[in-house]
């Protein structure tokens, strides 16, 4: 077994680029060999949070870095469109992610859609 590659969204935010790092960390002390990536560069916000801790940005990747048939973990996301492009003929672990189901697949897998409350009655 590879090493497993755990990213977000294109066009990633905080959230995605956090995610990414934290699920990667969790992986890691599981015993895991997994690398946290980021499917753009990191945005003025993110890079601040980033700089601000003192960590260091993840791993950029382009397209056609995730080689077909490799073990990838999502995190923030789970809609095709907004990931890499041959998702289709990756092997999807785990789905961490606070959005709408979008994904289907034709296998079993971990999956986590928790939706986050940020006021009264809007979750994202």
């Amino acid at each position: 077994m590879g090493k497993t590659y755990i990213f977000g969204h294109k066009n990633p935010d905080t959230d995605s680029i956090t995610s990414s790092l934290v699920m990667a960390n969790l992986e890691t002390k599981l015993g895991r060999d997994v690398e946290a990536c980021a499917l753009g560069t990191p945005n003025k916000e993110t890079e601040y949070v980033l700089n601000y801790l003192g960590i260091s940005a993840p791993k950029i990747l382009k397209d056609g870095d995730i080689l077909d048939g490799s073990d990838v973990i999502l995190v923030d996301h789970n809609n095709p469109e907004e990931s890499i492009s041959n998702l289709d003929s990756v092997n999807i672990l785990k789905i961490v992610d606070h959005h709408c189901v979008k994904l289907s697949t034709s296998y079993p897998l971990y999956y986590r859609a928790e939706p986050v409350r940020m006021h009264r009655d809007n979750y994202v």
